[in-house]
Order: structure tokens, then C-alpha cells, then sequence
């Protein structure tokens, strides 16, 4: 996404009067630059997963082909959803991709965090995966099974790839964008950065609506908070996001999970 001009170029209103005076530590004062308000980033949340998670509740009601059909939405509607939220509200603030994170940093730094948080990702989700699975298999005697990519895989690979397209260039980009560029900043002004990635983590993982998997994808969200918390770039939780699904997509391949 290319920056903005000036704020001549705009008419949207700024931001009123920030609840502390611009601090002097320039990264610090980065952070503060992301001034769109926690508010306005909900209502677009709602807006955009509502209205996804509509769509898909009528495509599996409405076509058996539902799995499919629901990743292309997930690319023809909920990914441009999501763009022209970035957008509007990066415009009305009269900010752009710098506060928005879309920026390497430092590449040795950024790329070895991106690499390094893709197997604490893995490992800290697959942990919580196997414990949950342990306690549900004491409680009911059995264990639960993921048929989605054992369906994906029976599709031809014409679809099986659009699939892993979505799940691996997609979504590390869009939610990323959404989740850390947007959602993390005016959470961090509330509450400070630990609390921050804590809620910001725990927000990922229940709107990714998948009970089995939420505690993993918490922690994995909480991951990807950290590493833009520490890289002051969305290029490492990218990374790590899209070295992470790949990573699931191939054991979910192989195993079935």
C-alpha cells in the first residue's frame, strides 16, 4: 500500500486532542503516530467478519461445495473488506503505511523474528493442540476429527491450490494487516503493550471461530503481536503467519489434522 500525501491533500478531520503529549522516544513516538481511535477499528471488525460469516453460513446452507467456495470468498470479499477498511481509515487520519507498519526495519532483525516466531508459533500451538485433544479424549473417551482438509485434498488441484493460496499469501497479508496493523496500536495506547498483545492474541483466535483450535491460535495470535511489538514491522508477524499455516497445511495434509 503506497503512503499519503500531506494532510492538505485530505479533508477528513484529525484526530481530537491525544490523551498524552507526543513522547520524545522516537519509537515510542511511532506508536503514538498510530492515533486512529480503538472505536472506529471495532465497528470495522464487526462489520467485516459479520458480514463474511453471513455469507458463508448461507454458502454452506445453499451448495455442498461449501469449503471451497467459502475460501474464494474469503479472497474476492472478505480480503477487499478489509483493504478498503485499511484505507479509509488510514486516509481520515491522514496517516499511511509507515504508521501502519508496512515497512521492512531492519532485515536481518525483522526476517530472523519472522523466522524464529514461526516455530514458537508452531510449537506453542501444537502444544496447546495435543493438551486439549488429551483432556477432551479423558472427558469423552475419544477425540474429535477435522474432515476440512481431508476435503480440501479430494478436490482437484485446481481448487486444492486456491486453498493454499488463501491460507498462505492471503491471510498472513490481510490479517496482519487488520489484526496487528489496525487492531494492536490503539490497543497498546489503552492498555500498555503487554496487556496489548494479550487481548490482541485472544482476539484472533476467537474470530477465527474454530472451538477446537482457539487456545492454539490465541497463543498464535499472541505471538504475532510480540514480533510486531518488537520489530515495529508487519513484515516479521507476516512472515511468521505465513510460515505457520504452511506449516499446517502440510501436516494437515499428511496426518489429516
Amino acid at each position: 500500500m503506497p503512503g499519503y500525501p500531506g494532510a492538505a491533500a485530505y479533508p477528513y478531520p484529525l484526530a481530537a486532542a491525544r490523551a498524552r503529549p507526543e513522547p520524545e522516544d522516537p519509537r515510542e513516538k511511532r506508536w503514538w503516530k498510530a492515533d486512529w481511535k480503538l472505536s472506529e477499528v471495532l465497528l470495522a471488525l464487526l462489520l467485516i467478519f459479520g458480514a463474511y460469516n453471513i455469507l458463508a453460513v448461507v454458502l454452506m446452507a445453499v451448495t455442498e461445495r461449501s469449503l471451497f467456495l467459502s475460501y474464494l470468498a474469503y479472497a474476492v470479499f472478505f480480503c477487499p473488506l478489509i483493504a478498503m477498511s485499511t484505507i479509509y481509515i488510514l486516509r481520515r487520519h491522514r496517516r499511511g503505511r509507515e504508521e501502519l507498519g508496512l515497512r521492512l526495519g531492519k532485515t536481518g532483525r525483522t526476517l530472523g523474528f519472522g523466522l524464529a516466531g514461526g516455530l514458537a508459533a508452531l510449537g506453542l500451538s501444537y502444544a496447546a493442540f495435543f493438551i486439549l485433544l488429551l483432556f477432551i479424549y479423558v472427558i469423552a473417551g475419544r477425540v474429535p476429527v477435522s474432515s476440512e482438509w481431508k476435503e480440501a485434498a479430494e478436490t482437484n488441484p485446481a481448487m486444492l491450490g486456491l486453498v493454499i493460496f488463501v491460507v498462505v499469501v492471503l491471510a498472513p497479508l490481510f490479517e496482519e494487516t487488520f489484526f496487528r496493523g489496525l487492531v494492536y496500536p490503539p490497543l497498546r495506547e489503552r492498555m500498555g503493550p503487554v496487556k496489548a498483545v494479550i487481548v490482541n492474541g485472544a482476539l484472533f483466535g476467537a474470530l477465527h471461530f474454530q472451538p477446537l483450535f482457539m487456545p492454539s491460535l490465541v497463543l498464535v495470535g499472541m505471538v504475532l503481536a510480540y514480533l510486531y511489538e518488537k520489530t515495529d514491522s508487519l513484515v516479521a508477524p507476516m512472515l511468521t503467519h505465513a510460515l505457520y499455516n504452511l506449516s499446517v497445511v502440510i501436516i494437515s495434509l499428511l496426518t489429516g489434522w
